[in-house]
Formats: C-alpha cells, structure tokens, sequence
C-alpha cells in the first residue's frame, strides 16, 4: 500500500505498525528515541554490453578418436568463425570431453556392421564482450551439425557501479516516503539511523552473469534447454530492482517563528 493512500487519521497507526515491523524484522531492541522505519526501491531498466554463448556439441562415432577429432574440428571452425566476427578465440573454452557408449545402437546411427556406436559430447563456453555481433555468432552456429544445444545469457559490463547508483536511490526514495509520514504525524524527520539493502532483484528473463566468466554456475547432471532461433538472437533489457529498509530519528516540529515586534 502506498503511504500516500493513509488518511492523516491514520498515520499514528502507520508509526506504530512501522514499530512493530522493525522491531520483529531486525531481531533487535527498539532505539529509545522516536523513529520510522519506512522501505523504498529503485528500479532500473537497461540494454546489456556483454554476453554468453554455451553450445554443446555431440559426435557419433564407431570410433571415438573420429569421434573426437570431428568435435575439434567444429571447435576449430567456431574459433574462425569469432576471428572473422572480430571476437577473440581465447574466448572460447572447451569443458571435458565426455564420452560413453550409445544406448540402443542397433537404432539410429549404429555402424552398419554392427560395432558399438561411442556417444562424445562437451561443453563449449564463448564469452561475448561485442554484443552487435551476437546476431552473426548466434545464427551461424545455430542449426548446424553436431551442435545440440544452446544457452544465452547476458549483463552489463558496469553492474557493479549500476546496483551502486539503485541503492542511492533507494535510500532517496525511502526518506521522500519517510518526510511524507512524518509530515502527516506531525514531526519532522531526522537523520538516517540504519539502513539495510534487500538482494537485488531481476525482473526480467535476461539472466545475470558472474564477473569471473560471464556465466552462472549450471550443473553438469542438468540438460541444457534447448532454444529456438528467435529466443537464441533476442538480446533483452536487463530489468532490476532494488529495495532497501531505513530507519529514520523523528524530531520534534520547529517551533514556529515569533513575530517581531514593530518599533514604536
């Protein structure tokens, strides 16, 4: 409910609910002296600077050292591919190599004479500092053999001075909520006591990265989605909020201001 939706009638309520929840949210004595206890947000909506490509490659083969050279092949062909993209190819990563026995290989591609058909499969890992680029990268590896499965995700390049500036915000826009109940109750507000900021939270389906490498830790045991072309070339606003709980001292109104006296 928004603050500015209370009746005045209302406002010792609203102080000494604002008690109430400090004192059972923080787990701590109440100060001795007046004081609210008010949230605010900050919400920010911007276009991401950097992203990541994950693809999973998958080679059949009788042999597995075929097998093999055919994923290093397409490794070797994407690493071409980011050069001509201006990307660089230390960018990419490749993550074990796993490989295992086919289950049903008297089915689809078993070996005509009947061998064992050997199932390699690993994780490539391409780190997107240029994201005009994405829509060449992304759809040319898209659709093409012995890549079956894609993931994005995407940031910005200056989260961390971005989620600064929403907590500055935040605090404003709890002190503004602050002044208008101590207003209404008829105190004036004092300085900032405490404050606490919530973890950020993401609105959107753009999901954020970690600074190490620009992607967030997935299970190796997890099936990747796969994704269809249009999700795959789609770069999303990045949508975040950022709430905070502050503590405001309530001091008494300033006594009004005497006339002066005209001189006789």
């Amino acid at each position: 409910m928004s603050t500015t939706s209370l009746k005045p009638a209302r406002w010792v309520t609203a102080l000494a609910l604002a008690t109430a929840t400090y004192a059972g949210a923080a787990a701590a004595p109440i100060p001795a002296y007046p004081f609210l206890h008010v949230s605010g947000s900050a919400y920010v909506a911007a276009m991401p600077d950097i992203g990541a490509l994950d693809v999973e490659m998958l080679a059949l083969d009788a042999d597995p050292a075929a097998g093999r050279a055919t994923l290093e092949a397409r490794v070797g062909e994407v690493r071409d591919l980011m050069r001509r993209l201006g990307l660089d190819p230390e960018d990419l990563q490749v993550r074990e190599v796993r490989q295992s026995l086919r289950k049903g290989a008297g089915g689809a591609g078993a070996d005509p004479a009947g061998a064992p058909v050997y199932e390699l499969r690993c994780d490539v890992h391409i780190n997107v500092r240029n994201l005009t680029v994405w829509p060449q990268l992304a759809g040319s590896l898209f659709g093409q053999p012995n890549l079956d499965g894609f993931a994005a995700t995407f940031d910005l390049s200056t989260r961390e001075r971005l989620e600064d500036e929403l907590v500055t915000q935040a605090l404003q826009d709890a002190r503004r909520r602050a002044e208008v109940m101590a207003a209404g109750a008829g105190r004036r507000l004092g300085p900032l006591m405490a404050a606490t900021p919530d973890a950020i939270k993401n609105l959107g389906t753009a999901l954020g990265l970690e600074r190490a490498d620009f992607r967030q830790a997935r299970d190796p045991g997890n099936v990747r989605p796969q994704a269809d072309r249009e999700q795959l070339l789609m770069i999303q606003a990045i949508r975040l909020r950022q709430p905070v709980d502050a503590v405001f001292r309530l001091e008494n109104p300033a006594p009004p201001a005497r006339a002066r006296k005209k001189p006789s």
